[in-house]
């Protein structure tokens, strides 16, 4: 029984060791760096790039120059065939633009959530309100839902 307890301590400290290690700012090396670039069909000179911490798995920044400052922007996280998303940032995943058409954006996600997706993408959204689902639904639920979706402006490959 003590055998026991004493290994079921030293794991307990090793997992809490190891929890502490991964709190630590990202290093050079714990960075996955994603370009945005404009998406397909899109003229735009709007560029940036979003920067995840992989050493915690859950912090994240976009930096973003050259959209419209009167624009209303989301970014999600994408897989557009299997019509499966997920919101970056606190709801509704609204981008604050500044007056010279830059975003400076830092948020936290659900751990290394960025995984199940194949794109990250920044969307304007038509009517200056945000929509919640950036790549629609499927073609049987199309006509009980509003048409209306929003715009890729920018998208970036996570893989």
């Amino acid at each position: 029984m003590r055998k026991i307890f004493f290994m079921l301590s030293a794991v307990l400290i090793l997992v809490g060791a190891d929890a502490g290690l991964s709190a630590e700012s990202a290093k050079p090396g714990d960075l996955k760096e994603v370009n945005l670039v404009p998406a397909k069909g899109v003229e735009s000179q709007a560029q940036g790039k979003l920067a995840i911490n992989t050493a915690n798995g859950t912090d994240l920044a976009i930096q973003i120059s050259g959209l419209d400052p009167k624009g209303v922007y989301t970014a999600f996280f994408v897989n557009n065939k299997s019509l499966m998303f997920e919101g970056i940032g606190p709801a509704p995943h609204v981008l604050t633009v500044s007056e010279t058409g830059e975003v400076n954006f830092r948020t936290t996600m659900k751990k290394n959530i960025y995984k199940r997706f194949v794109e990250v993408g920044i969307y304007l959204n038509p009517g200056g309100k945000p929509i919640g689902n950036p790549v629609g639904v499927k073609a049987a639920l199309g006509s009980l839902v509003a048409p209306e979706k929003p715009k890729p402006i920018l998208m970036g490959k996570l893989r």
